[in-house]
């Protein structure tokens, strides 16, 4: 991104020559939409300053997690495959003495009454979620159950999830 952003200003400046890549990155700045050569970090449809700000959060998630440690609650939609980052949960819990093999469980997923500030320990199986939203309806913390969204109030955020690893239900 860097050095895109530092050919395309000299290419402006005419210090050189501005390429048909160039002149698409110029383009797409116009009309706030990501451009092609930084859209392979991952995908997303939102707008360009949406995508920059999602993308500085999940480099401050990531670098906080290189830094510290594990978090305490997982941000789900900061990595570009979440099915890897479930599997590996799974993977962790199976590899525990008496677990069953990890195509033996799945998932149970249950909602928290607190916020991701109050969440303050890891837990012990599986992981604390939070990142999901719903659409058309939204999660009553009290009651622990969906409920219509206030009016005009599309896309709402999901509480915390537990999502602890648990062996296959019977059918």
């Amino acid at each position: 991104m860097k050095s895109s952003l530092i050919q395309l200003e000299k290419g402006i400046k005419g210090e050189v020559v501005i390429s048909p890549e160039l002149e698409m990155m110029m383009y797409s700045l116009n009309q706030n939409t990501v451009p092609k050569a930084w859209s392979d970090s991952y995908f997303s449809m939102k707008n360009l300053g949406n995508w920059n700000t999602d993308l500085k959060a999940r480099y401050e998630f990531f670098e906080l997690w290189a830094q510290k440690g594990q978090p305490f609650v997982f941000h789900i939609s900061y990595f570009t495959y979440p099915t890897g980052f479930t599997t590996s949960l799974l993977q962790r819990f199976s590899r525990k003495a008496g677990s069953p093999p990890i195509d033996k469980l799945e998932f149970d997923f249950i909602p928290t009454q607190k916020s991701v500030a109050d969440i303050s320990e890891v837990v012990k199986d599986g992981a604390f979620i939070t990142g999901l939203y719903l659409e058309g309806a939204k999660w009553n913390i009290e009651k622990q159950c969906l409920m219509e969204p206030e009016i005009m109030e599309l896309i709402c955020m999901m509480p915390v999830l537990h999502f602890k690893p648990i062996p296959k239900r019977a059918k």
